[in-house]
């Protein structure tokens, strides 16, 4: 048996220390919300994210981070990515040489264009090769339902990461390896902004050959974008990549999708949001990837469509349409 530390009980933290748990490990979860805190310690219940999950007494709450840290500790961090940097500044009291870091946040710093691995590096001072990233298709609610489910865990040391992996593996998990942690979480959180996309498509009432059109134009576009960020573009192609980019781009359990949907349905950003009721990843990271590619130079015009629609109030339909104007007619750029 080992210990394990998640910090963040949201949807994604609370289905990995359940994972975890169920594999016979036990599992502190740090919260900062006092009625998730009372409702898993008395109920064994996380009913604002998962209400249908009932968690194995393996996971135990607390409200003090400094309790997820210790000698030998493996902590998972589950936090939506614009916490990252403030979270930094409290691991960095925390951090004990022995520790190691599996970071479950997907996204991109909004000033720096930094991946969340380097934020932390950077923010709390550990070396980068102790900070591993989880990443792929991985939909919350499916995975509490136990539906066959594959991961990767990426960093710089292949035998760490197998060592971590066979924690979480059971019959219906299974984690693959990879040593691009960079490419690994660049996908994570670029396939967010396309995932709107393929909501919105689907929520203008577009058929099958625009959702595919759209998902091969968002593989291109993300694919010009790693190059020019010498991340590796057959990452692309892999669970963090086409296969995180599928699930997010097709279910009505994905945030990103959902977002795109209530757009094509005319609702504003804001109502949108309103309706989804949590934090929706794809936003922040459109933000800055729009400021990125400007910046580049580079031609990426799904993302510019989406900047018109959530950040100008532009008309959702129109906007599509110009999808089909805007891009260029190279078919592949691997």
């Amino acid at each position: 048996m080992k210990e394990f530390s998640v910090v963040g009980a949201g949807s994604w933290g609370t289905v990995l220390s359940n994972l975890l748990a169920l594999n016979g490990h036990k599992v502190k979860i740090w919260t900062k919300n006092n009625s998730i805190y009372e409702e898993i310690l008395t109920a064994n219940k996380n009913s604002k994210y998962l209400p249908n999950l009932h968690l194995s007494e393996n996971v135990t709450p607390t409200l003090d981070l400094e309790e997820c840290f210790g000698e030998e500790k493996t902590v998972i961090i589950a936090i939506p990515s614009e916490g990252i940097k403030a979270i930094s500044k409290e691991i960095k009291n925390l951090h004990l040489a022995s520790n190691r870091y599996i970071l479950a946040s997907k996204g991109i710093d909004l000033k720096t264009f930094e991946t969340m691995s380097e934020t932390l590096s950077k923010g709390a001072n550990i070396e980068s090769y102790k900070i591993l990233v989880l990443s792929g298709p991985n939909l919350a609610e499916e995975v509490s339902e136990n539906f066959s489910t594959a991961s990767v865990l990426a960093g710089e040391n292949l035998e760490e990461a197998k060592k971590l992996s066979n924690f979480f593996n059971n019959k219906t998990f299974k984690i693959f390896l990879s040593s691009d942690k960079k490419g690994v979480e660049l996908a994570g959180a670029l396939k967010n902004i396309y995932a709107i996309s393929a909501g919105l498509s689907d929520g203008l009432g577009s058929k099958s050959n625009t959702k595919a059109m759209l998902l091969t134009r968002s593989l291109s576009e993300m694919t010009e974008l790693f190059i020019k960020l010498d991340a590796n573009p057959a990452t692309l192609l892999g669970l963090a990549g086409v296969g995180d980019l599928f699930a997010t781009s097709s279910s009505s359990k994905s945030r990103n999708y959902s977002l795109g949907y209530y757009l094509g349905k005319n609702m504003s950003p804001k109502e949108a949001l309103s309706e989804i009721g949590q934090v929706v990843e794809g936003i922040n990271t459109l933000k800055t990837v729009f400021n990125k590619k400007n910046e580049l130079n580079l031609a990426m015009p799904i993302v510019d469509i989406l900047y018109q629609i959530v950040f100008s109030g532009m008309d959702s339909k129109d906007c599509f349409a110009n999808i089909f104007l805007e891009s260029n007619n190279i078919d592949s750029k691997f």
